[in-house]
């Protein structure tokens, strides 16, 4: 067995397609195509379903992909190890985010190692917080800032950033302007304004209906960014629901407390439990600059 065979192999995994995997590892399809044959020879199984229109994996290959990845991460730390000794820092760094965040330590740091580590290949890319937590869990991203309601996500480490309320949010002449607090059950029968499910205040909003009994699912309005929430609630059209954070220099609403104190939700830094060392010169420059000082989409 070959390091390279099992770089192909998640190589291809990770692209979905033999071309995609050819181009991102920088040799012809053909040749990663053969080299996963004799990897699969090697082993007496077959990894991959070559059936389908777009590849995918035999129930062999989803059992052996995480231990292709720690064999890969075990070689990894290797060299990483040998350029700590040497004074550097490589390897490639995956990072992801919640799409529209506005957190100023996430981009010094990205700034950071940018410029102090030009060895580390640093990729970003935004995305839902479900699906960056998973991705996370799952290997395919480093580092990534994600939101959540309740229990910490299981199988990442965590370092929450914020923890607060989620509010509702009215436009300045909504019959609600005046109120100091609102009770479920009016959120429930509101015209809701909501991110989308895999968002921390989504996240928050099912469970705020669930405890008060209701069975509504879909709100009246589901937007993908929280600027949207602002500009329709903002317009008297609904109730927007986001986290008081992220309200909390919106101009042309009101932001209300809900009474329900389990109505939470919390936003912070996730990674891997083996962070590699690249992903570990990151965190040193994230965590000790999270400082609460700008609005968060959650």
């Amino acid at each position: 067995m070959e390091l390279h065979q099992l770089r192909y192999f998640i190589a291809v995994v990770e692209s979905g397609t033999f071309t995609a995997a050819a181009e991102a590892v920088r040799i012809s399809q053909s040749g990663v195509s053969t080299q996963l044959q004799k990897l699969e020879r090697e082993l007496g199984v077959s990894l991959i379903d070559r059936t389908a229109r777009r590849v995918s994996l035999t129930p062999a290959g989803e059992r052996l992909v995480p231990y292709a990845r720690a064999a890969l991460a075990a070689v990894d730390d290797v060299t990483s190890a040998a350029n700590d000794i040497r004074g550097l820092v490589t390897g490639s760094l995956r990072v992801a985010t919640v799409a529209g965040l506005n957190w100023h330590p996430l981009f010094d740091a990205v700034a950071a190692v940018h410029t102090e580590h030009p060895g580390i290949d640093l990729r970003l890319h935004e995305g839902t917080s479900d699906a960056l937590i998973a991705e996370t869990r799952g290997g395919t991203v480093d580092v990534a800032i994600a939101a959540w309601s309740g229990a910490a996500p299981e199988g990442v480490r965590s370092a929450v950033v914020f923890d607060d309320p989620t509010v509702a949010v009215v436009g300045t002449r909504h019959p609600w302007a005046a109120r100091t607090l609102i009770r479920p059950a009016e959120i429930a029968r509101a015209e809701l304004i909501a991110l989308p499910f895999g968002t921390g205040a989504r996240t928050a909003l099912a469970g705020l209906l669930s405890r008060a009994g209701s069975e509504r699912v879909t709100p009246r309005w589901e937007v993908s960014s929280p600027v949207s929430v602002q500009m329709l609630a903002s317009r008297g059209v609904g109730v927007g629901i986001v986290s008081a954070t992220t309200a909390k220099d919106w101009d042309g609403v009101i932001a209300i407390p809900i009474a329900d104190d389990r109505a939470r939700s919390q936003l912070g830094v996730i990674w891997q439990p083996r962070p590699t060392h690249a992903a570990a010169a990151f965190l040193d420059l994230l965590l000790p600059r999270s400082n609460p000082q700008a609005a968060l989409p959650r």
